[in-house]
């Protein structure tokens, strides 16, 4: 009997031993499980984050791209108004520059006659009247002292000589023609012998230089 009971506890132990196996091997593996499962959300979340930032990056560039782009265009804008705020500032400067030379020119051309002597000339002379007028001014020179006179044609001297020819008569340059232009007996004084292009009418003018001031007109002759 007693041989009964030692067997009966001895397999009660058994049993709960192997129980207790069982549970501690089911135990591992949940915990194996749980940790297989965490790791894998831990790093599932870690790519998906990286995966995420990394989608995220053309738009950070095309972004950048875009305010490059935009800065670019700004800088091409504001170029652009420099530019065109020169080529204004320029164009003024021509315009101011043309109109001094017009008023300057219609200032020559526009002398009163009023105060013109004119007288005519004796027969035979060919000459049909003589015009001498005191309110001639010098035309201007951007020619320095000491002067000599140049009569090359296309020098600064001609180029002024000229002007004092068509102040003096009224006719413009690019409507003249330039029979002679030469010197008149002194360094200081010279001829020239003028008519339209029409060649309706010829005139002889007298011209003298004045120093600093340049050519001016002492007389005219209308010839036949």
């Amino acid at each position: 009997m007693s041989n009964y009971h030692v067997n009966s506890r001895f397999e009660k132990r058994d049993k709960r031993r192997k129980t207790n196996i069982v549970l501690n091997t089911l135990i591992g593996i949940v915990v194996v499980l749980i940790i297989f499962i965490g790791s894998q959300l831990i790093l599932g979340g870690n790519d998906a984050q990286k995966t995420a930032k990394y989608n995220e990056q053309p738009d950070i560039k095309l972004a950048n791209e875009e305010n490059k782009s935009d800065d670019a265009v700004d800088s091409d804008k504001q170029q652009s108004n420099e530019e065109q705020e020169i080529s204004e500032n320029e164009q003024e400067d021509s315009d101011e520059a043309n109109e001094s030379e017009v008023n300057n020119d219609e200032a020559l051309t526009s002398e009163p006659l009023e105060e013109a002597t004119i007288t005519e000339g004796e027969p035979g002379s060919g000459i049909v009247e003589t015009i001498e007028n005191p309110s001639w001014e010098p035309v201007g020179t951007s020619q320095s002292e000491p002067h000599a006179a140049d009569y090359t044609k296309g020098s600064q001297d001609w180029a002024e000589m000229t002007k004092a020819l068509s102040y003096a008569t009224g006719i413009p340059e690019s409507e003249m023609i330039i029979w002679f232009l030469g010197n008149n007996g002194s360094p200081n004084d010279a001829v020239g012998t003028i008519s339209p292009k029409d060649k309706s009418a010829k005139y002889k003018v007298y011209i003298t230089w004045v120093e600093n001031k340049g050519w001016k007109p002492t007389k005219i002759e209308k010839l036949n």
